[in-house]
């Protein structure tokens, strides 16, 4: 994780202690919030105790900034400077919780939809003070993960933004800001247009899924950490880029129908890493234990990107 300037005693609140909440909230702590916590589910509330104390104990994290709640009245809504709102992909429950929180909160505080796929002013559209509102998108695991999307939102105010912005740069991320509001925000579009000619290459029996991991970890995949995509075809020279456009673009996919491979799995119940098989087969007894080193290798190269800075700096 970037080292992060302290804050003063802020407080954030966070809907959903899911794997997305939950991590936010590690990522806040760190940098010396109290956090809030609602989670409903008293199965999942156990789980996040139990990891909770694992990575505070493991990144030196005050475990006392982290606080489960799970009735939303036992929060002090008047002490939050920011919501976030990180339930799940549910665009009636999602206004539903803004609603009802907004009225409880202080004036001057902000509220922010952590949506991965859902227009932020449809989300934010049920707010009386929606200049205050504004997408903030992190990415798994958020408390490692240095780029957090902060999208516009319609009404959302420029001084909204500088204030996410600065907020994130506290903490030690990396803010993207989105001028305008898009489904998807950039992240997301930029992988799903991946996925969509992976996924039907795969459907065409064309390639495996291993192939398709090793060759973007040790193909294009391999570089990104020092060479973002756009200044790589600075590198690589804009004609040849141009030329292969011109050859490829035609013939990439572009259906809109959800892929075969991807729907025959999850109907058959194969969900991945928590129903123990996906593309791939998961050991439960292992599955933690894998998961733990996926964290540890992603904080290794987290080290490397700090030393490496702007994407042209090298």
């Amino acid at each position: 994780m970037l080292k992060s300037n302290k804050s003063s005693k802020r407080c954030v609140a966070i809907l959903g202690a899911g794997r997305m909440g939950a991590d936010i909230a590690l990522a806040f702590a760190h940098a010396g919030w109290r956090c809030d916590v609602h989670e409903s589910d008293p199965a999942r509330r156990t789980q996040v105790r139990k990891y909770w104390r694992a990575e505070c104990r493991r990144l030196r994290i005050a475990s006392a900034n982290l606080r489960l709640h799970d009735a939303i009245d036992t929060i002090d809504w008047k002490s939050v400077d920011l919501l976030i709102e990180s339930v799940t992909e549910n665009l009636r429950l999602k206004q539903r919780l803004l609603r009802e929180i907004e009225p409880r909160m202080r004036r001057d505080a902000y509220i922010a939809t952590n949506t991965s796929s859902l227009r932020i002013g449809e989300v934010t559209r049920v707010l009386k003070y929606r200049e205050r509102s504004c997408g903030m998108h992190f990415m798994v695991p958020a408390h490692i993960m240095l780029a957090v999307e902060v999208t516009k939102g319609p009404k959302t105010s420029p001084a909204t933004l500088r204030r996410f912005v600065q907020w994130l740069e506290e903490l030690g991320k990396v803010p993207i800001v989105l001028r305008r509001d898009v489904p998807g925000q950039l992240i997301n579009r930029i992988q799903h247009a991946m996925y969509r000619e992976i996924y039907h290459l795969m459907d065409q029996g064309i390639v495996t899924a291993e192939d398709v991991d090793r060759a973007v970890r040790f193909g294009f995949g391999f570089r990104y950490n020092i060479l973002g995509p756009v200044v790589s075809r600075d590198i690589n020279g804009l004609p040849v880029h141009l030329a292969t456009a011109k050859n490829l673009y035609p013939t990439l996919y572009n259906g809109r129908s959800a892929p075969r491979v991807l729907v025959r799995l999850v109907k058959a119940g194969h969900l991945g890493v928590r129903s123990g098989r996906g593309f791939y087969e998961w050991n439960p007894k292992t599955v933690d234990r894998r998961m733990r080193r996926f964290n540890e290798m992603l904080e290794a190269s987290l080290r490397r990107v700090e030393r490496i800075g702007e994407p042209t700096a090298f």
